[in-house]
Order: structure tokens, then C-alpha cells, then sequence
């Protein structure tokens, strides 16, 4: 799972996690295809913010639990503008992946990210002065066409799953039944994993709507794109 960041990813790797015959990595987030050829300090406990690749294909693959037929990971890092090397390399190591991409609202998804980063204390600025920075991961992070195009390049367009969070939400059984069959499961529900809420946050932030449509003005022709990569409106965006 690629991300995107705040679109529900930690709720995804969950209900992956619940099938019976997959199993995902014992931590999430690993960043394996992230960052730099060498450890960038000596502190490992914190390199999975800078990535791990240096750390070698022998360590991601102690990260699973072999025995399972499908294995999987969830690091929406892995489309972040920061680390465009990440597509490449996953295709070096894992030509045949099944990638699983979640959207959202690209709005909604910057406020979901605000929020997160003002929890952290990351983040100091008011919202309207964070999302409307042009060169805010804010907004890089809400073009999900040119985040999946390094992917595209390597990867046939049968390995890309697409999940529309919102359809997530409302059509829950539809969209896992598809996500299990990307991967090559067969169809599964386990009512206490699937039923559950497993993301975090409020979903009720106020935005004003000059920001809303200033915010959507920097991504529209991307959300167009990506409608076209899908043959989908994606009339639930509006």
C-alpha cells in the first residue's frame, strides 16, 4: 500500500491484516524502498523517518511472516514528493507487487494532514496559511495523478488498485471483496475488523470555503487526470 497519507491507510492495512491468508508486516510503515544507500545516523530506532534502504532486501524480507500465501506492507511515504527513487527501486526488488493506492477529497485529505501535524506539534501555522503554501506537502501530497506517474512508469496499470475513501466508507463490503481479489484473495468478512473504526481524528474541522476553493483551484487539473486514469467522475468529490 502506497497511501496516499490520511486517506485511511491505517484502517486498510487492518482489514488486510484480517484475511486469513494474508498477513501484513509486523510493523507499519516500513519505508524499506525509502531514502538513502547508507545509515544517515546511528540512532535506528528513528530510521524509518528518513527510510530504509539501506538497511537491505535481506531485512525487509525477516519483516513477514513467510508462511502466508500474500504478504504485504503499508507505507504511504512511499508517494511521497520527497523520494522519487521509490517506484524503481520497488521494481527492482518486487516486479510483480499488487499496489493499493486510497484517495480522498484532496480537501479533506490536507485538513486530515493538518490536523495530524498540528497534534504532533509539527505544524504552527493556521490552516488557511499551511494548506494555501504552493509549496506545502499539503498540496503535493492532494495530486494523486503525479504521485502514482513514477509508478505508472515501471509498473503495469493491472498492479494499481485504486480505493476512493469514501466509497470505503458507504460501500465497505464491495470495495474490500475488490481489494481482496487485487491481491489475490479470496472473498472474506470478519464483521469485528471490518465494522470498526480504525482511523483517527475529528472529520468535523471546519474549512472555509474561500480556502476550500483556492486549495481545490491548485489541484483540479490533477483530480481530472486522475479521473481519466480511472474512467471515473468520482462524483462523491462533487
Amino acid at each position: 500500500m502506497i497511501g496516499a497519507m490520511k486517506c485511511a491507510t491505517t484502517a486498510v492495512h487492518a482489514y488486510l491484516d484480517a484475511h486469513p491468508d494474508i498477513r501484513m508486516s509486523r510493523l507499519k510503515e516500513l519505508n524499506f524502498f525509502n531514502g538513502p544507500e547508507r545509515a544517515p545516523h546511528g540512532e535506528s530506532e528513528t530510521w524509518w523517518r528518513s527510510g530504509q534502504w539501506h538497511r537491505g532486501v535481506g531485512w525487509y524480507a525477516a519483516q513477514f511472516d513467510d508462511r502466508a500465501p500474500i504478504r504485504g506492507e503499508c507505507s504511504p511515504a512511499y508517494t511521497s514528493p520527497t523520494f522519487p527513487e521509490v517506484a524503481r527501486r520497488m521494481a527492482s526488488v518486487a516486479p510483480d507487487v499488487r499496489l493499493v493506492y486510497l484517495v480522498r477529497d484532496p480537501v479533506e485529505r490536507a485538513v486530515s494532514q493538518f490536523e495530524h501535524h498540528r497534534r504532533e506539534g509539527t505544524e504552527r501555522r493556521t490552516m488557511s496559511e499551511a494548506l494555501l503554501d504552493p509549496d506545502s506537502q499539503y498540496v503535493a501530497r492532494s495530486r494523486y495523478f503525479s504521485r502514482l506517474q513514477p509508478f505508472l512508469e515501471v509498473f503495469p496499470r493491472a498492479a494499481l488498485r485504486i480505493v476512493v475513501q469514501e466509497r470505503l466508507l458507504h460501500q465497505r463490503r464491495r470495495e474490500i471483496a475488490a481489494l481482496y481479489d487485487h491481491v489475490g484473495a479470496p472473498p472474506y468478512w470478519d464483521e469485528e475488523c471490518h465494522g470498526a473504526r480504525h482511523h483517527v481524528g475529528s472529520g468535523n474541522v471546519a474549512i472555509a470555503p474561500a480556502v476550500r476553493r483556492r486549495f481545490w483551484g491548485r489541484v483540479a487539473e490533477d483530480v481530472d487526470r486522475l479521473r481519466g486514469l480511472l474512467g471515473d467522475a468520482i462524483p462523491e468529490w462533487g
